[in-house]
């Protein structure tokens, strides 16, 4: 069976689809999850309870109510968790520890003020022993990751530069011609790949399944569409 990933972006906390998010998360049947645009206020809580009745350690960073940010559940439990950079914004890169295996949870801010972000990731997680990096990047390259029509990507040349750095993008690895976008502009309607999984060079060889789910945002419970990927021989 390997070890399932998975990850969403709830948009704003999830609030105003909340329950049928939370069916979503739970759904995915994921051993370690990722929820970007999470909040730590009353629908975060009774995420976080309903994960945990589930058998899910959580971790996220302390940030106020109104605020996104990453949370990390795992059903194999966290040892740890840990702020990427004391320079930057924890709530856009969060560490967590599972079974051996480096997890980083990343959600990137918009325009220029995410390419400190990348710059931080593409330095440093190499070196840092990340095995992981998913979530939503907010950025692509500005061929297949968009479409035509779209406005280009800030920071095209960092996904590549990452890559450079020794990990693979595991969903464009195992669809190396395809366009399949995870979120769409509005009212233009453009398409975006936002969403990924970045596997270190050991962990890349044991996943062979990567896919989006379009259900959440073609249902209208969030503007995301989720990720979910499959690791053979965790860690």
């Amino acid at each position: 069976m390997g070890t399932r990933l998975a990850t969403n972006n709830i948009r704003h906390g999830g609030t105003k689809s909340a329950e049928a998010l939370t069916t979503r998360l739970l759904g995915y049947d994921a051993d370690i999850l990722v929820v970007t645009e999470f909040r730590a206020n009353a629908a975060g809580a009774r995420l976080i309870d309903r994960l945990e009745q589930a058998g899910y350690d959580t971790s996220h960073p302390a940030v106020g109510p109104k605020l996104n940010t990453v949370l990390i559940a795992a059903r194999i439990g966290i040892d740890r968790s840990w702020l990427f950079s004391e320079s930057l914004d924890p709530r856009h890169l969060w560490c967590a520890e599972i079974d051996g295996a480096y997890v980083c949870g990343v959600y990137m801010p918009q325009n220029t003020a995410k390419l400190p972000y990348w710059e931080a990731l593409i330095r440093d997680a190499p070196t840092s022993g990340i095995d992981l990096l998913i979530g939503d990047f907010n950025t692509g390259t500005n061929d297949l990751d968009k479409d035509p029509h779209g406005a280009k990507f800030i920071g095209p040349e960092m996904p590549g530069r990452l890559i450079d750095s020794g990990y693979t993008d595991m969903w464009r690895s195992l669809h190396p011609d395809v366009r399949e976008y995870s979120w769409f502009s509005r009212p233009e309607d453009n398409g975006f790949r936002l969403d990924y999984v970045y596997a270190a060079p050991d962990l890349a060889q044991r996943i062979g399944f990567c896919e989006f789910d379009h259900a959440p945002r073609l249902k209208g419970e969030t503007d995301h569409s989720g990720l979910v990927a499959v690791v053979q021989d965790w860690p």
